[in-house]
């Protein structure tokens, strides 16, 4: 079977993965959203479309060092034809065929799932120094503040809101992840506590 696995076959084969991986950095807008953001009720760029774009950077380079490879294989199959699959002699050719066209697809889709997941692992990584580095050059920025960019943060890094969570419990767990010095928690008030009841409802709606 192995034999009618040439540098040609394996060189289209990361060809048709780094083209999966361009097409997908490519991807185009939601249309409901963009309706949304046409009648103003949602912010034209929300905080997530950082993360987007940083693993669209890295699916665009997954993609383009796939093609290289490729393309490089190919080059290198067609200088050498000794490399070519060997003369069909006999009955199983065809099955040997078939046998190694199943290999290598089912090869493209793993080696697609596990690179999608290693680029969404590295741009949330890469997301979570930026955001530690911004925290830290600018201080004064503060949490409580503005909760909805709190909140939006924490969805992002997978950080659970509880039901009893006051805004300063969430901006802690939030500092906590990004790795930033914990401030004093001021004194809590029914104003502060009520603080996050917009945050909360905003998140209830889009769970229903």
């Amino acid at each position: 079977m192995f034999d009618f696995i040439t540098l040609a076959t394996i060189g289209l084969a990361c060809d048709i993965v780094g083209v999966i991986f361009l097409s997908n950095a490519m991807g185009i807008r939601r249309p409901r959203r963009f309706i949304l953001e046409f009648f103003g009720i949602k912010r034209p760029q929300a905080l997530r479309t950082v993360l987007d774009q940083l693993r669209a950077k890295s699916e665009i380079f997954t993609g383009f060092l796939f093609l290289m490879v490729g393309f490089s294989l190919q080059i290198v199959a067609e200088l050498a034809p000794q490399l070519g699959p060997p003369p069909a002699s006999d009955s199983q050719s065809m099955r040997l065929q078939l046998l190694a066209f199943a290999t290598l697809t089912a090869a493209v889709l793993l080696a697609t799932v596990v690179l999608r997941l290693l680029c969404r692992s590295w741009s949330l990584a890469l997301f979570r120094r930026l955001m530690r580095e911004f925290f830290t050059d600018h201080a004064t920025w503060n949490f409580e503040k503005h909760p909805e960019i709190t909140r939006e943060i924490g969805e992002i890094l997978s950080i659970a809101q509880q039901p009893e969570d006051s805004i300063s419990d969430y901006a802690g767990r939030v500092r906590t992840a990004l790795r930033l010095p914990v401030v004093a928690r001021p004194a809590s008030s029914p104003a502060s506590d009520d603080a996050f009841a917009p945050v909360r409802k905003v998140g209830a709606d889009r769970r229903i």
